[in-house]
């Protein structure tokens, strides 16, 4: 039983437990009150503090300030420049030697002051730019990518929680069964001491009776600590401190109507499934970044104006400068002719891309259909394992009430007293365990199709 125990609580959270260590205390217990949960409150909680879910937010943050940056682009830009230059030895220019005569016979002229001073202002708009066109419209895929991922992080994080959260209610409703086990296993061993007093019942019964409450003690520990181990791994998914105290208020068989409300088919409708939605954006991305390709064989048209102050003085004497302010405005046209067939391969290269992510999505398409089979025969199995546990709980209670009245008026031995508390733990461990497989898999069946419990929280 020990056995069966530690399978059902411990194994599932042992890859696990490393976290703990590297998150630290992540938040400390700020009040001493419990905090009452339930599994809403707990998808909550994580959908608010868990901090996969703020970096996937910030990074919609990001890629909005990255679409207004493309905007951005559009506004006309100016810039302010200014410049000294003190000419060490004067350039000159060369005259025709029938001009010499009239310069001192020299065919050598310097030209400017040794000190020569600019500044300006320079602004320009782009009129006609394909480029920045296609780069505003890839934003707006980028946007909807990352939207999409952070909807694939709440969809992925209501999944570890629900998951997280049954988990510890297989582990309290396991320590409860085994907690009313050996609560039966006291009162037999009790009962066995009377009619040993009376010299109704032979020592050995006494003896074997009490072997078996010491044997379920260590059982009950050990399902106390499977508690305390799966009550830390839904902390961390909460981003709660590990001195929180908490406390859930359901259990299992609270999900009752999950079973009931079980469709009667797999639904065949994948398109919502974030993973696929994820692949159709990105060819949406690849589709623009072959536009932005394409565009870069487009003529650019852009305005620009320049005003500038200048002057030349041989001196430094600033007051006396003789300043001069030019002004031009124009348009500038670049139309791309030849480039060694660059843009081509690029556009290649995109092509390649696209088909590559092609196949990538048929073969995702049939893994999801597969899983989604799967997930939903897991919940028929595990409906029938219901069913099966209920009746076999029902017997067995049966079979030990039966037991134990034989037992006490001398007609039963303790032996089967014993064997029928060990089939009722048993069956009750099976149901247990039957309803978490069920919650599990249904579980799994709606985040494969993007469709979790608590939707409302996405």
């Amino acid at each position: 039983m020990r056995n069966i125990l530690r399978r059902m609580i411990f194994f599932p959270v042992l890859a696990l437990l490393g976290g703990w260590s590297a998150m630290g205390t992540a938040q400390n217990a700020t009040s001493e009150d419990t905090l009452v949960l339930t599994l809403d409150k707990a998808i909550e909680i994580a959908l608010s503090e868990n901090p996969s879910i703020k970096v996937a937010d910030k990074e919609i943050v990001k890629v909005d300030y990255s679409r207004k940056e493309a905007w951005a682009d559009l506004i006309p830009s100016v810039s302010a420049s200014g410049s000294y230059s003190r000419n060490m030895k004067k350039p000159v220019m060369f005259l025709p030697e029938d001009m010499s005569a009239g310069f001192g016979g020299s065919n050598k002229l310097e030209i400017g002051y040794d000190n020569s001073y600019s500044a300006g202002i320079n602004a320009s708009v782009p009129l006609f730019n394909m480029s920045l066109f296609r780069n505003i419209q890839m934003t707006e895929v980028e946007m909807k990518n990352a939207l999409e991922a952070a909807r694939q992080s709440r969809i992925n994080m209501i999944s570890e929680v629900e998951k997280a959260y049954f988990n510890c209610l297989l582990a309290n409703d396991s320590y409860h069964v085994l907690a009313r086990s050996l609560h039966n296993a006291k009162e037999n061993f009790q009962n066995t001491k009377r009619l040993f007093a009376h010299g109704a019942a032979a020592e050995y019964d006494v003896i074997r009776s009490e072997v078996q409450v010491r044997n379920l003690e260590p059982s009950l520990t050990e399902a106390d600590n499977g508690r305390e181990v799966t009550i830390l791994m839904l902390k961390i998914l909460l981003g709660l401190g590990k001195d929180t105290p908490i406390r859930l208020t359901e259990e299992l068989a609270s999900f009752q109507i999950l079973m009931e409300e079980m469709p009667q088919q797999p639904f065949q409708d994948i398109s919502n499934n974030p993973d696929l939605k994820l692949l159709d954006i990105q060819k949406q991305m690849i589709d623009k970044q072959f536009d932005m390709t394409r565009a870069m064989r487009f003529p650019t048209l852009s305005a620009f104006m320049q005003f500038q102050l200048q002057t030349e003085a041989n001196d430094f004497e600033f007051n006396q400068y003789q300043w001069v302010n030019p002004i031009v405005a124009g348009l500038q046209l670049q139309i791309p002719i030849f480039n060694g067939f660059s843009n081509r391969y690029r556009e290649k290269q995109v092509e390649v891309s696209k088909q590559q992510l092609s196949f990538q999505r048929e073969n995702v398409e049939r893994q999801i259909s597969v899983s989604l089979l799967n997930a939903f025969r897991a919940m028929e199995a595990a409906l029938d394992k219901i069913e099966s546990a209920k009746v076999a709980v029902r017997q067995a209670q049966r079979g030990y009430d039966i037991a134990q009245k034989r037992y006490e008026t001398g007609a039963g031995t303790l032996l089967e007293l014993n064997d029928a508390e060990v089939a009722l733990t048993r069956s009750r461990l099976n149901l247990n365990q039957a309803r978490f497989d069920f919650l599990s898999a249904r579980v799994e069946y709606d985040n494969i199709l993007g469709n979790n419990l608590s939707a409302s929280f996405e």
